[in-house]
């Protein structure tokens, strides 16, 4: 029996507020298939700085780390590889939109409850349903508190 080898790559959901409504950012890498921007972990990077430089790198996007929002998920890109994937809710903090063109064809800013329709990974969809969950639950922390 082999040992599957193992991938970590981090990203981050990033989101902002539009006249009134959530905006999230997707990509469609090159193969076509849309998500979230990530990428492989490099060196001795931490989570989150992998997930800013990915997403600076493929979107042109600065971001801000919205604390308390860390997901993973898991999958096998192909046989015998084990792929780790950490994601984290990130703000835009400045940078302007533009896409990597080696890894990416387009990027959109779509409407939260728009973009599970988008995503190409039933593992995208059940993280951004998590991600409107974490949304939801922090709103209603913040509206207690008032």
């Amino acid at each position: 029996m082999t040992a599957e080898a193992k991938e970590k790559s981090c990203g981050a959901i990033v989101c902002k507020i539009q006249d009134g409504d959530i905006y999230t950012l997707v990509i469609r890498q090159n193969d076509g298939h849309w998500g979230f921007p990530k990428g492989h972990v490099e060196d001795q990077e931490t989570e989150q700085e992998t997930a800013r430089r990915e997403v600076r790198e493929e979107t042109g996007v600065k971001i801000r780390f919205i604390d308390g929002f860390r997901e993973e998920t898991h999958y096998s890109p192909r046989p015998g590889v084990q792929k780790d994937v950490v994601y984290f809710m990130a703000n835009p903090d400045g940078g302007k939109l533009c896409a990597q063109e080696e890894e990416i064809s387009e990027l959109h800013w779509v409407r939260l409850v728009d973009a599970a329709a988008l995503l190409t990974y039933d593992n995208d969809a059940n993280l951004l349903r998590k991600a409107v969950r974490f949304l939801k639950e922090t709103e209603s922390e913040q509206t207690e508190a008032e």
